[in-house]
């Protein structure tokens, strides 16, 4: 798939209402992932860090830490990539900016975290409590993300 065809644009070309600008999106993206992972490490690292340090040891795992935590972090900051770039598709085809970021939001929240996390619910791999406690504090922490990295993603 080409650039043009992913919505993504070099800097100088001409550019539609419709066109992703990749500078831009790095920057609200991993401002976002900042904010996702400001969120996740006070939900897991303070909140719920006795919840899941039992969680693992009823698992056999040593607690999350070092490389798990880095390995967490850097999926954060990509999910904050991908819901600016979400925005950034989603927005000529809606009424208003914040539209079109709190549809991003959700739509990334539902696949990273109703889906993507849901299964171990499910499965029982982890608690149920973890998994409700999680969801409606990671739809918060990736709304306040999304609108974070909107704003300088739109910023010029």
């Amino acid at each position: 798939m080409t650039a043009s065809r992913a919505g993504l644009v070099e800097a100088g070309e001409g550019r539609s209402s419709g066109d992703v600008h990749p500078g831009r999106l790095l920057v609200g993206g991993l401002a976002a992932g900042v904010v996702v992972n400001i969120g996740e490490f006070a939900l897991n690292g303070l909140i719920l860090q006795e919840t899941w340090d039992e969680a693992m040891r009823s698992l056999g795992r040593p607690p999350v830490a070092g490389a798990s935590i880095a390995w967490l972090a850097l999926m954060s900051l990509a999910l904050g990539v991908v819901t600016v770039w979400v925005y950034a598709i989603l927005r000529p085809s809606s009424r208003t900016g914040r539209e079109a970021t709190v549809r991003a939001a959700f739509l990334c929240w539902l696949l990273a975290y109703v889906f993507g996390f849901g299964w171990s619910a499910a499965l029982g791999v982890f608690s149920a409590a973890i998994y409700w406690a999680t969801l409606p504090w990671s739809f918060l922490e990736l709304l306040l993300g999304a609108l974070a990295g909107v704003w300088l993603y739109r910023a010029r």
